[in-house]
């Protein structure tokens, strides 16, 4: 009879083999009545199967969760999330509320001009367009591209100026106020053209009307300072000049002003563009007054308005 040796160890199942055991072992979960006994539910079920149907069920809960917040209005409960639409909606208000704010304001401008009509005084515009910048209707681009061409008509006045200015002790910018000045004797022609409506007092008509079909600026007669630069309904975009020995030059019905009050301008310089600003008339042209003493005197005496290619 053989016998068992005694160094002889039981082998230890391996933990791999126990743990599915474990996972595969079955259990019966049985739910019944406390009074009668009568089984409600039953069913078996072992580890793995559970395992798998709580991670079946978070998937589902992270899968329904996700597809609230991305496609359902629910998400904007969440914090840190806001709709879509309400910058937009933001953005749309503030551009009512800005044009609102405008059309106030041109209200505002409307009723102030009625109100100065009823009482008698006069005013600068009776539309919204007060509240432009007259100095600058144009766009700046439009402005820059102009190119200023000294002609030798230009050239000679300048010379002839400066030299009668050479012993001045109180220099060429200086504008005596009440004593005349006697080195007043050429006038700058403002716009060389064609005068199509001659000076006529009687008629009220107190300028010429200049048009030209290739200039376009407008020059300062003589040198002066700038005492007005407005818009007016009558007259458009007009500015008008004190110069020395009580003379004063008005330019009207310009499509824009270069310069504003109380700028000091030389004779020859730009002062506004020709256009037709404050009229019926569908040609543009400009309104050009010379007064004295503040009498108004006809422009052609003083100087020769020709067109370009007239010589």
């Amino acid at each position: 009879m053989s016998e068992t040796p005694q160094n002889t160890k039981p082998r230890k199942p391996k933990l791999r083999n126990v743990s599915l055991k474990k996972l595969n072992r079955r259990y019966d979960f049985l739910m019944s009545h406390d009074e009668s006994g009568r089984p409600i539910l039953n069913f078996k079920l072992n580890l793995l199967n559970l395992i798998l149907v709580i991670i079946g069920i978070a998937l589902l809960l992270i899968i329904i969760t996700t597809f609230i917040i991305a496609f359902t209005p629910l998400r904007e409960y969440i914090p840190g999330y806001t709709d879509t639409n309400l910058n937009r909606e933001v953005y749309l208000l503030s551009l009512r509320a800005d044009s609102i704010e405008k059309e106030l304001q041109k209200k505002d401008i409307y009723f102030e001009n009625i109100k100065k009509i009823v009482e008698g005084y006069d005013f600068a515009a009776d539309s919204s367009l007060a509240s432009v910048r007259i100095y600058e209707p144009l766009p700046q681009e439009v402005i820059d591209s102009i190119t200023l061409k000294k002609s030798v008509q230009d050239s000679l006045l300048r010379a002839e100026y400066a030299a009668q200015n050479q012993y001045n002790l109180f220099g060429p910018d200086y504008l005596p106020p009440t004593k005349p000045s006697s080195l007043v004797k050429n006038f700058f022609v403002p716009l060389n053209g064609t005068v199509v409506k001659a000076f006529n007092a009687d008629e009220g008509h107190f300028g010429v009307d200049v048009i030209s079909d290739g200039d376009k600026i407008i020059n300062a007669t003589l040198d002066g300072t700038v005492v007005f630069s407005t818009w007016s309904i009558n007259n458009g975009y007009c500015i008008g000049i004190q110069h020395a020995d009580s003379y004063f030059s008005v330019y009207k019905h310009n499509a824009t002003l270069l310069k504003k009050e109380g700028d000091y301008v030389k004779a020859g310089e730009a002062i506004a563009i020709l256009g037709r600003s404050g009229d019926k008339q569908e040609t543009e042209h400009l309104h050009f007054e010379l007064w004295r003493n503040g009498v108004a005197v006809n422009p052609v005496e003083y100087m020769t308005i020709n067109h370009p290619d007239e010589k």
